[in-house]
């Protein structure tokens, strides 16, 4: 007795499938229903008894965690060791794109204090210039970069405040030792060389903000 296939209809000789779905077989793509008997494609599963075959998930790969800063192998941390150094005793304000590009908005790091005017500033006595400053109007630029070349090197400076409207660029620090002292007339040379402006203020001029810098931007 001549059968059709189970599947398609085809004729099968005398078995339950023809020479195509035969194969189909023996690749897993068809099976017998164990509750009913009855043949099935396995993706549509049994039509009597709605049996699917279950399929089994592809691997994925599990991406490797690398340093959030810099991107790169940070041995299972979320930082590697360098960044680690670099930014543990900073408060790094990190921007990251499509959970995959990072980019360091603040290399220096904490520029967390809020001004009166909105922005952020590193330090307390950053704060109080920035708020004399938007008090009596005076327009600043916070750490604008200037851009110089020293021995046939690229180098840099971030003054805390720039005064486009006096040409003028404030620097604080409160430091007194002799290296520093010595740092700070190189620094003072760096500006005077670049044709620059530049006021370095002290912990003594914080005492009264007022009278160091009203005179030195003529006001009255």
């Amino acid at each position: 007795m001549i059968k059709n296939c189970a599947i398609c209809g085809k004729p099968s000789g005398m078995y339950p499938l023809c020479k195509d779905h035969f194969k189909l077989k023996d690749e897993g793509k068809v099976k017998k229903c164990e509750t009913c008997g009855t043949w099935y494609l396995t993706d549509e599963g049994c039509p009597n008894c709605k049996t699917v075959t279950p399929t089994m998930p592809q691997e994925t790969t599990v991406p490797k965690l690398t340093c959030l800063i810099c991107g790169e192998d940070s041995n299972g941390y979320h930082f590697c060791r360098s960044c680690y150094a670099k930014y543990k005793d900073r408060a790094v304000d990190i921007r990251i794109t499509h959970c995959l590009d990072t980019e360091i908005l603040d290399e220096y790091g904490n520029l967390t204090i809020k001004c009166d005017d909105g922005r952020k500033v590193r330090s307390r006595a950053e704060a109080m210039i920035s708020n004399w400053l938007y008090k009596e109007k005076i327009r600043s630029v916070y750490e604008k970069t200037i851009y110089y070349t020293e021995n046939e090197e690229n180098k840099t400076l971030h003054p805390d405040f720039y005064l486009p409207d006096n040409d003028l660029y404030i620097e604080y620090n409160e430091l007194t030792n002799k290296p520093y002292l010595k740092s700070k007339e190189y620094t003072k040379k760096i500006y005077e060389s670049l044709g620059l402006k530049v006021f370095i203020m002290t912990e003594k001029d914080l005492q009264d903000i007022e009278a160091c810098l009203k005179p030195l931007l003529g006001l009255h």
